[in-house]
């Protein structure tokens, strides 16, 4: 796990100091068919292991639970936000609504 979180760090201070190169615009390219084989190879691996098979149906209704109860917890926290937190008006410039310009101060001669 450590070594997958540092070379996602590692990744990310090359990218960072890599930037504008031509090359890497090339091999972001990449990135989507190299998960994709990965996530091929993990199928292969997880179709082979027969332990796992066995498994799968109670693993899958374990996963279901916690899918149903992380979407259920999710709803009831933001109606308990909502509740508690009334929202607040939001500045003109992030409403969407045109501002009126500012008045002039007039000048008396």
């Amino acid at each position: 796990m450590f070594i997958a979180l540092g070379l996602t760090f590692l990744g990310m201070a090359l990218g960072f100091l890599l930037r504008g190169q031509p090359w890497i615009t090339w091999l972001t390219r990449c990135v989507t068919p190299a998960i994709m084989l990965l996530l091929f190879a993990l199928g292969i691996s997880v179709g082979s292991n027969e332990l796992l098979m066995q498994s799968l149906p109670r693993l899958g209704g374990a996963a279901l639970a916690l899918t149903v109860a992380g979407i259920v917890g999710s709803f009831v926290c933001v109606g308990l936000i909502s509740r508690f937190f009334p929202k607040s008006p939001a500045p003109a410039a992030l409403s969407g609504k045109p501002q009126a310009a500012p008045s002039q101060p007039e000048h008396k001669a």
